[in-house]
């Protein structure tokens, strides 16, 4: 499956069509929300800054067909290098686009939820808009959010590691940068000052809660806990190794023996044993 269909019914739209501002703020709602459902099948928590190339590449819809009569737009994945290959994340994110019931309590990620529910925001108060796909171009109404549910972001619990950088421990504000630049802005509490100002500038894992904006990216998070952390791929460094006071290496003179053959009972003894300081010898 490789195509969605938005269908837009009202009193004039047959004879008069759509404003341009609103067409277009629909169609990019649903390539955001194509986006944010790539990302999020990816492993890759969405954040401020531009997304990374892979799920530009795999979440690109192009308008293929506009159809009379009731206004529908066909919205067509597009080819990534020449062909869509099965395991194509944009074939899936589409998929489970097309499976979503219109409910904000569904299974989709919340920030799927909010930008496909924005949909219809701009258009006229008597239009009404469809999620289909040609067999079923009526499959799923989306409604206009009510002003309780758009006005009042849910808090979420967050899991997010990056550089700690610009902290303030007089405002209580920092940024949690990642690879790529962008940033999630934090805010901690004077009991969290000491640590931050200790951990600026290193890789540090941070717990805390937030909400997601109407384009799916943090707001500010508060901070909860925060531990310092090795980034994935960082290179090994040899000197901080060679001047570590308690380096974990192999000691050639200080063996743990153990009678053979042993069984499983003696094999975790050991274990144990080799963990003391200095080592020890078990019976044999």
């Amino acid at each position: 499956m490789n195509r969605l269909y938005l269908t837009f019914e009202g009193p004039n739209v047959g004879e008069n069509g759509l404003p341009v501002d609103a067409f277009a703020h629909a169609l990019t709602g649903m390539q955001d929300a194509m986006r944010l459902m790539v990302e999020h099948l990816g492993g890759r928590q969405s954040g401020p800054g531009q997304p990374p190339r892979w799920a530009r590449e795999q979440s690109s819809l192009q308008l293929t067909a506009v159809r009379p009569g009731s206004l529908v737009a066909e919205l067509t994945l597009a080819e990534v290098d020449g062909q869509l290959s099965l395991e194509n994340l944009g074939q899936q994110a589409v998929e489970a686009i097309h499976s979503w019931d219109g409910s904000q309590d569904s299974a989709l990620p919340p920030e799927v939820v909010n930008r496909l529910g924005a949909i219809p925001s701009e258009l006229p108060a008597d239009v009404r808009v469809w999620l289909g796909s040609a067999d079923t171009p009526h499959k799923t109404e989306i409604k206009r959010p009510s002003a309780a549910v758009r006005s009042v972001p849910q808090s979420e619990e967050a899991l997010l590691q990056g550089w700690l950088r610009e902290v303030n421990w007089h405002r209580g504000t920092a940024q949690l940068h990642d690879y790529a630049g962008s940033f999630v802005r934090l805010r901690f509490s004077e009991e969290h000052a000491e640590d931050m100002k200790r951990l600026a500038r290193q890789h540090v894992e941070v717990r805390g809660h937030g909400k997601f904006n109407q384009k799916g990216d943090w707001m500010p998070v508060t901070v909860e806990q925060i531990r310092t952390g090795r980034p994935w791929g960082e290179p090994f460094d040899m000197d901080e190794f060679l001047t570590d006071p308690d380096p974990k290496i192999f000691d050639p003179d200080n063996l743990v023996t153990a009678s053979e053959p042993f069984d499983v009972d003696e094999f975790v003894s050991i274990i144990h044993s080799g963990r003391d300081v200095g080592g020890k010898e078990s019976p044999g």
